[in-house]
């Protein structure tokens, strides 16, 4: 089970550089961002390689395979659900809930985290769900700080309660589709909800999950 979690946390972290744009890290870069030695990793980092799920380049970076950015984005997907159920439905603080959802991710079901979804946007129980709650390999997670120009999203959830209830007043409800219209200084970031342009924070808009499909 540990050699599973790591490997499930190299993916997830991999595919957070992949998704928010920042260049491919070694594999120094990698181990500090998951708080290890570099030396735990290469073992498992050999696996992955082995089972197709990354690849080495030759400047020592590494890049995620089709079979690996899936996983990955699947795993970061069952944390930012857990993380936000945690946040949003009981409470807890930001940093708690993102310890929770670490410690839960890697044993919980794909069929429970859909479940727990459409239960945090109000959706318990059987049926379709949201437009942002979706199967296959078409959806991608992420914040909207880590969003692009251009992006249209659907909100999946926020995470923490203070920002949450200036951002329902704004009309960002979990479902709500949203436009990213540009960034701005500081890393801002414009969106448009409902024809009305909104300002938000980099700080506040780090707390907004939002889900895009392509």
């Amino acid at each position: 089970m540990e050699t599973t979690s790591l490997r499930e946390d190299i993916l997830e972290t991999l595919y957070k550089f992949q998704s928010s744009g920042r260049a491919a890290p070694v594999a120094e870069d990698l181990a500090t961002a998951l708080g290890k030695e570099p030396g735990e990793l290469r073992p498992v980092l050999a696996l992955l390689e082995k089972e197709g799920d990354l690849v080495p380049n030759p400047d020592g970076t590494l890049s995620l395979t089709t079979s690996g950015t899936e996983t990955g984005g699947r795993v970061m997907r069952k944390h930012r659900i857990l993380e936000c159920f945690f946040s949003e439905m009981l409470g807890m603080s930001p940093d708690t809930a993102s310890e929770e959802a670490c410690t839960l991710e890697h044993g919980v079901s794909d069929e429970a985290i859909e479940r727990l979804g459409r239960y945090i946007q109000g959706k318990p129980g059987r049926g379709t769900g949201l437009r942002g709650i979706r199967r296959g390999k078409g959806w991608q997670t992420l914040t909207l700080l880590e969003a692009e120009e251009g992006d249209t999203l659907t909100v999946s959830c926020v995470r923490c309660r203070g920002p949450g209830v200036r951002l329902n007043d704004l009309g960002l409800f979990p479902g709500t589709e949203v436009k990213v219209v540009r960034k701005i200084s500081g890393n801002g970031v414009v969106v448009r909800v409902k024809d009305c342009d909104i300002a938000l924070s980099p700080e506040i808009a780090a707390f907004v999950l939002v889900e895009r499909t392509g």
